[in-house]
């Protein structure tokens, strides 16, 4: 009998159109990861507190339903849309052929205010085994973006859901798939404050969207709603320490802003946090060599005409997501 083996895993996202119902007829994309965290399915046993008369214990029962995981997923500029799409909101696409732009923002769903998307089943292949895992009712509760001078892009996607199922045949058989190659850090460039900068050598970003499960009577143990709380945008950024402009805006409160960028052709991804504030932070010393200093920063909406904490910018080949 053969081990199921990691490079043969395929990971493939559905839509929904009910919350925690695979539709019938399936559609499947395949999100090419680099791995997959997380306990993604489980149901504890709670111990059985009857007196028996002797010291045995009685038989456990069940606990509530957990579907709770992340995948890592090296960037795509195609395949990347559809984690937008669920981590932050429905775009706003232009373009009538390729390449087409398409417009990312909290709280903002085709030109208007709007939810997020209505949720994913998210299926895990073994296709070396003929196993296949699928998730139903999964919202994406966080996105991270990190940048760097080298290495493979990745996007960190955290994930929650209602219920697990088991198969021997995937929910979509031919489902769309990316051919695009993976973006590297060679591929970026960051502008802080409006100017681009050439002294950042670590940046991340994570929006997080604060899912708060809620379990309810009569629902064998799956939660009954999945509704997001208020989005949160932070993360941290270090440069070269050559002088105190970034101490001084975190000493001072002072607004700034950030764009993370990673572009291939006439193709790219931006991420433009509009306003931000940062964390005072003292560069630290640990040896001879150059200081560096990191400052944490959160991002938010007061007035900045965009009304969002988080834009994403996406120009690819795709039409629609």
């Amino acid at each position: 009998m053969s081990t199921a083996r990691g490079s043969q895993l395929e990971l493939m996202l559905i839509e929904e159109a009910t919350w925690g119902s695979v539709p019938a007829t399936p559609a499947g994309y395949i999100i090419p990861v680099s791995g997959v965290s997380g306990d993604w399915y489980r149901r504890n046993l709670i111990d059985n507190p009857e007196l028996r008369g002797n010291r045995n214990p009685a038989a456990p029962v069940r606990g509530n339903v957990s579907v709770q995981g992340s995948f890592q997923a090296p960037l795509k500029l195609n395949a990347v849309g559809w984690l937008l799409k669920h981590g932050i909101g429905d775009a706003a696409t232009t373009g009538t052929a390729a390449p087409y732009t398409h417009t990312f923002k909290v709280g903002f769903s085709d030109g208007s205010a709007g939810d997020m998307e209505t949720g994913l089943t998210i299926e895990h292949g073994y296709t070396d085994i003929g196993q296949y895992h699928y998730f139903t009712g999964c919202r994406v509760n966080s996105l991270g973006f990190t940048g760097s001078s080298e290495g493979v892009a990745i996007v960190d996607v955290g994930v929650i859901g209602q219920d697990f199922n088991q198969d021997t045949d995937s929910l979509d058989a031919s489902p769309t798939t990316y051919t695009d190659t993976a973006i590297d850090h060679f591929a970026a460039t960051i502008d802080e404050g409006g100017s681009s900068s050439a002294i950042v050598t670590d940046v991340t970003l994570t929006l997080s969207n604060n899912l708060d499960p809620q379990y309810v009577i009569g629902s064998a143990g799956q939660i009954g709603d999945l509704p997001e709380g208020g989005a949160t945008v932070n993360g941290s950024l270090t440069a070269l320490f050559q002088n105190d402009t970034l101490l001084g805006k975190g000493r001072n409160h002072t607004e700034s802003e950030l764009t993370l960028t990673w572009t291939s052709g006439s193709y790219s991804l931006a991420l433009h946090v509009p306003e931000l504030v940062y964390e005072p932070s003292s560069p630290a010393v640990s040896g001879p060599g150059g200081v560096k200093i990191t400052m944490n920063f959160r991002g938010y909406y007061a007035n900045d005409a965009d009304a969002t904490a988080l834009k994403a910018t996406l120009i690819n080949t795709v039409a629609d997501y």
